[in-house]
């Protein structure tokens, strides 16, 4: 965030760059500018290193969190003790949703993937929100139930599909998402194999295969041209 204010003072500056994160955030579209002020009077903006935890398993989350920019991990550890990534949330998303909803330790860690920049609001500011303002209970009604739209993708593709079939779909998804056929993967390709469930071995392998058919195209570590999509969709 920009600290320089010019000739603003510095009271009112901070507060007007606050309205303008906050009136950028899918959650609060559709409010007034005077329920965005207010809003805007009690978040707690905060630039977060790379790698940094926000809160792990078994902490009581008193925020909601809302990402202006970067990028947040959200995983389990498994019995076995591996990662398994649940999603991958971007500028524009919110997390810890769940505790404004019903207050308990959370089941899950989040932990930034690069310097990001984070506002925070306490839950009861929240849950007064989403009471007085039904266009804000609404949009995290809709974001919550396509998240879990995903969630049943990802489980189902785990349990009936093949890897082949998995990283595939994952690879669509993005271009889908994107809506081109070029892209950068959004996070390593260590996370997309405990995303996806697979091994990074397995993973590499099915890649190198996708190559070797002239199906796409990965250059670097991250990079990712799709040469064939209606191939990779009938996977």
């Amino acid at each position: 965030m920009d600290h320089h204010h010019g000739h603003e003072s510095g009271g009112d500056g901070a507060h007007a760059e606050l309205e303008a994160l906050v009136a950028k955030v899918p959650l609060f579209a559709g409010l007034t500018h005077a329920q965005i002020s207010e809003i805007a009077s009690r978040v707690r903006p905060r630039v977060v290193p790379r790698n940094e935890q926000l809160y792990g398993a078994g902490d009581v989350n008193p925020y909601l969190r809302i990402i202006h920019t970067g990028t947040v991990k959200v995983y389990r550890i498994t019995e076995s003790g591996h990662e398994q990534v649940i999603r991958v949330l971007g500028a524009g998303d919110f997390l810890g949703e769940r505790a404004v909803i019903s207050p308990s330790a959370s089941d899950h860690f989040a932990v930034t993937l690069d310097e990001s920049e984070i506002c925070s609001l306490g839950h009861e500011d929240m849950r007064s929100y989403l009471l007085r303002y039904p266009s804000v209970a609404f949009t995290m009604l809709e974001t919550l139930s396509a998240r879990l739209g995903t969630t049943e993708e990802q489980v189902s593709a785990m349990t009936g599909e093949d890897a082949a079939g998995r990283v595939a779909a994952y690879l669509v998804g993005l271009a889908d998402d994107y809506q081109r056929n070029s892209f950068m993967l959004p996070i390593s390709k260590k996370d997309v194999a405990s995303f996806l469930g697979l091994t990074p071995e397995t993973l590499s392998r099915r890649l190198a295969a996708f190559e070797d058919n002239k199906w796409v195209h990965l250059n670097g570590n991250r990079r990712v041209d799709i040469l064939d999509i209606e191939a990779l969709r009938l996977v």
